[in-house]
């Protein structure tokens, strides 16, 4: 088995892109992370999706940089696990329950954390249409970035939205739009970081807007009365430790006009380039790249 070491220099393998639909995103987490581990001292070597030769050397700590199925649903931690591998982030169940949505939600309204309305819909399509009276959102009920996402202006796109998000899982979600602001809490630890804003140039927060330089502005911290943002913060914290979440994980929600928040949902890998929201709440309390790399590895080899 790899023993877990502590010293200032470890062996470190670091596993990105994949074959999910966030590929490109997890690449550009996985070589700003091997870059910032060998700044670090570390020794690296990375690996282009899962590859069954990491179980031949002697390393003391994997550092997971996929995003979306496989890397972040429970599966690869659970092969970790088995084979006692250290890893970065929450367990392979915290894991699977946050890739979830219909569960975090159910989890979040189960302890009076507001959520918008939902319906959780399978490839089947059966639900009663009276039953959305609200503006809805269709997204799949698995997968991240904003992919297979749309926002409804009429009722009659409703049916090609849901055959657009059914291509990336069996189940979506038909999710009541809350008009408002996009905002976003990273937890690091026990503590919630500054509370990222994000302003889209487009109407709505998508794929474009989150991975086209220059489509949409950022404030942090966000300009959001002292009470009321750490009111929020502490909701992150709270969702972060009831869904079992270890390390590190960015909590996502809407802030409407009446300044209700409404949880969206947890990403336990979120994205790790020197732009990426996380790391941009880090910096808001003086914590670079670097720092904030050092130290998941070292929460993560305590936990």
């Amino acid at each position: 088995f790899i023993t877990c070491s502590k010293g200032d220099s470890i062996n470190i393998g670091i596993i990105y892109g994949g074959d999910s639909s966030e590929r490109e995103v997890s690449i550009n987490s996985g070589k700003a992370i091997i870059n910032t581990c060998k700044k670090l001292g570390h020794t690296v070597q990375g690996f282009d999706g899962f590859d069954e030769s990491i179980f031949n050397q002697e390393f003391d700590f994997i550092f997971l940089a996929l995003h979306g199925t496989f890397g972040e649903d429970g599966s690869v931690q659970k092969i970790l696990e088995d084979y006692k591998i250290c890893y970065n982030g929450s367990s392979s169940i915290s894991s699977e329950h946050c890739f979830d949505k219909n569960f975090t939600k159910i989890l979040a309204k189960d302890n009076n954390i507001l959520t918008p309305k939902w319906l959780l819909i399978d490839d089947n399509k059966v639900f009663n249409v009276a039953d959305i009276d609200f503006k809805p959102v269709v997204k799949p009920n698995k997968e991240g970035s904003t992919i297979g996402f749309s926002l409804i202006g009429r009722l009659s796109d409703l049916d090609s939205a849901i055959d657009k998000s059914l291509k990336y899982g069996s189940h979506i979600l038909i999710e009541e739009y809350i008009d408002g602001k996009e905002i976003t809490v990273s937890v690091l630890g026990d503590k919630a970081l500054p509370i990222v804003e994000i302003k889209p140039h487009s109407s709505v927060y998508d794929y474009k807007s989150k991975y086209t330089k220059g489509e949409s502005d950022y404030v942090c911290p966000a300009e959001i009365d002292d009470s009321l943002s750490e009111e929020i913060k502490h909701t992150a914290l709270k969702i972060h430790k009831l869904l079992g979440c270890q390390v590190y994980s960015r909590v996502d929600f809407r802030l409407d006009k009446d300044n209700k928040f409404w949880l969206l949902e947890i990403n336990t890998l979120p994205g790790m380039t020197e732009t990426s929201l996380f790391p941009m709440a880090a910096k808001a309390v003086g914590l670079s790249f670097e720092d904030l790399i050092d130290k998941i590895i070292k929460l993560s080899l305590e936990k």
